[in-house]
């Protein structure tokens, strides 16, 4: 097996920052982008995310596991390497250092390799083959799921199955033409983004929280997976239908279907695994087994991604 190799290198700005004071979510998957376009070059893909390839590489499946936050000027790096390689798809996994080359978080991502044009499953070269094989790593430890199962049989839930469950709609918009790739599709990084941007609606996971307020406490995300189904192109429209999943003293998990309201198809499905957390001493804070019996009696029965 082969090591991972540095595939991006820099820090965390102050305006990627959220309301808990440390690098938003959606920033760390910006980082996988651009270390994945620089890996590319490693298995001879070097013009996959520009505009006259024949091919690019699109993610179907990312998890990322939270290890230690990255607050505003910390220096940060991305090492990679490939897990796995089939017919037209791959698995890399980034880990992602922080504060004084701490492991901060770790993301592992499935991208099927199709023709930029048609969307069709594109085969791999002898060359790229060759190349991925002396990259192959095994997973780290680190990166292994803790609450998650990336692999859980998953749906292609509509609108319709939205509404039969019951699910909250958390979020509405359209995706911009500055969240769009260079073939014109919308980056999965700016719909994980909306996630962020709309996950304190659900009221059945969060009614012990005013994420407004000056007491010192907060939501913050731990683990998540993002399933992507559908790639939207600038001015599609989006609503997000969430409910919550199941929940312990410690925990609870969310599951989000952003959804197109004009086809009712699916764009992505994201399940996150978030916890209370206190800003003040920066660490997970528990919920009493009233609260937890509270917070029962809103899950959503059948709930998948």
């Amino acid at each position: 097996m082969s090591k991972l190799i540095e595939t991006w290198r820099g820090e965390a700005l102050a305006w990627e920052a959220d309301e808990l004071g440390h690098m938003n979510m959606r920033y760390y998957f910006d980082r996988a982008h651009e270390a994945r376009a620089r890996f590319a070059h490693t298995l001879g893909l070097p013009h996959i995310y520009k505009t006259a390839s024949l091919s690019t590489l699109v993610p179907t499946n990312q998890h990322i596991k939270y290890i230690k936050e990255v607050r505003p000027g910390h220096g940060m790096a991305v090492q990679s390497g490939v897990i796995a390689i089939g017919e037209t798809d791959i698995t890399l996994v980034h880990m992602i250092s922080g504060y004084r080359d701490a492991p901060a978080a770790t993301i592992t991502e499935t991208l099927t390799h199709i023709a930029a044009r048609t969307g069709i499953k594109f085969g791999w070269s002898k060359r790229t083959r060759k190349l991925a094989q002396s990259h192959m790593v095994d997973l780290p430890d680190m990166a292994k799921p803790r609450n998650i199962d990336p692999n859980e049989a998953a749906i292609m839930p509509t609108m319709d199955d939205a509404n039969k469950l019951g699910l909250q709609a958390i979020g509405r918009g359209t995706f911009r033409p500055a969240e769009c790739d260079v073939f014109g599709y919308v980056l999965p990084t700016a719909i994980i983004g909306r996630v962020s941007n709309s996950a304190q609606h659900l009221k059945t996971a969060w009614p012990d929280l005013d994420f407004a307020s000056e007491d010192g406490m907060s939501g913050a995300l731990v683990e998540a997976c993002a399933r992507h189904k559908h790639r939207p192109k600038a001015g599609d429209l989006y609503e997000m239908r969430s409910g919550l999943r199941s929940v312990s003293n410690n925990i609870r998990e969310l599951c989000h279907w952003i959804l197109d309201p004009v086809s009712g198809q699916c764009w992505t499905s994201f399940v996150g695994v978030a916890c209370r957390f206190d800003l003040k001493t920066r660490r997970l804070v528990k919920i009493d087994d009233e609260m937890l019996a509270f917070l029962s009696k809103g899950l959503v029965k059948d709930l998948r991604p």
